[in-house]
C-alpha cells in the first residue's frame, strides 16, 4: 500500500465517521426536543 493509498483511505473513512456523528447528533437532538415539547 502506497503513501496515496493510505491517505485516500482515511479520508474516505473520516468523512463518513463525520457523516454517522451527525446523523446521531440529529438524532438526539430531535429526542430532546421531543422531550422538552412533552414537559
Amino acid at each position: 500500500m502506497t503513501r496515496d493509498e493510505l491517505n485516500r483511505e482515511l479520508r474516505m473513512h473520516s468523512a463518513s465517521w463525520q457523516a454517522v456523528v451527525i446523523v446521531y447528533g440529529a438524532i438526539i437532538g430531535t429526542f430532546v426536543l421531543s422531550a422538552m415539547a412533552v414537559l
